[in-house]
């Protein structure tokens, strides 16, 4: 047969031996596999570090010089993030609807601290391939019981149902069963968090 296919070559392979020549794994190219590309072909596994031969010394492939202060250096700063996060400006209003924290927020016996961007740590947890819906609040600081009732009676005003919730205290959260995300932002912006 004037052809060998690349199913058939390892076959070949063995029937001719590794001094042998065979054919290429293409479609009758007429190219012959030297026993030299043959070794290249295959790896060896060393078993221990004694019978492994030794590496040469590898030349370096890119002549580079190290400048300390370039002047591409000003558009790469652009692009590294914040170290720290900036102070906010006050403003009355802000065009993506974000609302700062208030100072009467400092009057409950609880509080909701912000996370390190200034948003509020009112989050949805979504499992069991969607089924399962909880919404948790974290960074709560004081009495976690009584932000527990004041949460439960407010979403059951809004909506019209019993609501169940879970406090964990030692990780300071709240897990309330349901999507309630946007009625719990809520709350917290009207409170002043």
């Amino acid at each position: 047969m004037a052809t060998v296919l690349r199913t058939h070559s390892a076959f070949a392979r063995l029937l001719v031996g590794k001094n042998g020549r065979i054919l290429n794994n293409s479609l009758d190219l007429g190219a012959k596999l030297l026993p030299e590309s043959q070794l290249a072909l295959s790896s060896k596994h060393y078993s221990s570090y004694g019978k492994s031969p030794f590496v040469r010394k590898i030349k370096e492939q890119y002549n580079y010089e190290i400048e300390k202060n370039p002047p591409e250096w000003e558009y790469v700063k652009r692009l590294l993030p914040f170290t720290t996060i900036p102070k906010i400006i006050p403003k009355d209003s802000y065009p993506s609807g974000w609302v700062p924290p208030k100072e009467e927020a400092l009057n409950h016996p609880y509080f909701l601290s912000r996370t390190k961007n200034a948003e509020l740590p009112i989050y949805l947890k979504i499992t069991y391939r969607g089924m399962r819906k909880i919404s948790i609040i974290r960074k709560i600081e004081g009495d976690i019981w009584l932000l527990n009732d004041e949460i439960k009676q407010y979403l059951k005003q809004k909506n019209k149902r019993y609501v169940e919730t879970r406090v964990h205290e030692v990780a300071r959260l709240i897990e309330t069963k349901g999507d309630y995300v946007n009625d719990l932002r809520e709350w917290a912006l009207s409170k002043g968090f």
